[in-house]
């Protein structure tokens, strides 16, 4: 009988996703189906993927983001747990068993489950702990309010949304909970916004036992401004949907939300056009939006530091 279900949403992964699909099936103690969609990748990899009766594959006809590949990934479950897992990413063999552990000790619909920056090489980087055991309190429920402070945009901010979360799957499926669609970035985050107003209880897995790999680089990957936009219209409408259900507090800290994430729009948007050497389009942009500047000077001394290191 299985416990829990992994599901990994792919494209393009035919140099990372066996690594991802050994570290789910090698969970000790913990019987697990292994579900991967690939969101139409322009390279073939299923030949990568091994030929199991507790493996599904699945290859979608058209690209439409890890939401829409996570989506269809709910679809294959079994067992009370669901566990996201990104296709460069993998477990340690023991976090299963130690979360669900964990989740059931403390009635948890969600858990958010800490992590380890790990290079390419599966090597981990000094202070590559993302939360300190001080910054979480054992069988602590996470409010909204918390949440939503937690995701607002800036430099030195540590988002919780990057936290990989396994969730009870009654749950799930008796709130009829699903990935949005509209967003290619930000859905794990939007999903726990949405678990939350309905009343779930999300709490903070303190082991960084998930094995977060972080591309070497530079400015060359950016992220599509016009995810921004997105997470900004669809925070909107979370607001107006459950408007009568939130507090006031929870509200206003949306409102400060936005102000982050439309600097971090325009920041992308200048480096954008550093990448492309289009300085002179950078500095006109930048002067029509000065308060991006702390940003576009992090990610620039991000990007020479991971460059020299």
């Amino acid at each position: 009988m299985t416990d829990a279900t992994v599901i990994i949403a792919a494209w393009n992964a035919k140099a990372t996703i066996i690594k991802s699909v050994s570290s789910a099936l090698g969970q000790r103690d913990v019987k697990t189906r292994v579900v991967i969609i690939d969101d139409a990748s322009d390279e073939d990899f299923e030949d990568q993927i091994p030929v199991r009766n507790d493996v599904i594959f699945e290859r979608l006809a058209h690209n439409g983001g890890p939401a829409a590949a996570r989506n269809a990934a709910l679809n294959h479950c079994e067992g009370n747990w669901i566990c996201v897992l990104d296709s460069d990413d993998t477990m340690q063999p023991d976090r299963l068993k130690e979360m669900i552990t964990y989740a059931e000790e403390f009635d948890a619909d969600v858990l958010l489950g800490n992590f380890q920056k790990v290079d390419e090489q599966g090597h981990t980087y000094e202070d590559g702990t993302f939360l300190r055991h001080n910054e979480i309190t054992i069988g602590a429920k996470v409010e909204l309010e918390e949440y939503v402070s937690d995701n607002i945009i800036s430099p030195k901010s540590k988002s919780t949304g990057y936290l990989k979360p396994i969730f009870r799957r009654s749950f799930i499926e008796e709130k009829k909970l699903e990935y949005n669609r509209s967003l290619r970035n930000g859905e794990d985050c939007h999903l726990i916004f949405e678990a939350l107003a309905m009343g779930g209880r999300v709490l903070v897995w303190p082991k960084a036992d998930y094995l977060y790999t972080v591309r070497r680089g530079s400015i060359s990957h950016r992220i599509d401004p016009d995810h921004f936009e997105a997470l900004i219209k669809e925070d909107c409408k979370f607001v107006d949907r459950y408007h009568n259900d939130i507090s006031n507090h929870a509200i206003d800290l949306f409102s400060e939300r936005e102000i982050g994430l439309r600097k971090m729009m325009e920041t992308e948007r200048i480096m954008s056009a550093l990448k492309s050497r289009q300085v002179g389009a950078a500095c006109r942009h930048l002067s029509r939006h000065p308060y991006a500047i702390p940003m576009v000077g992090h990610q620039l001394l991000e990007a020479i530091r991971n460059r020299i290191t």
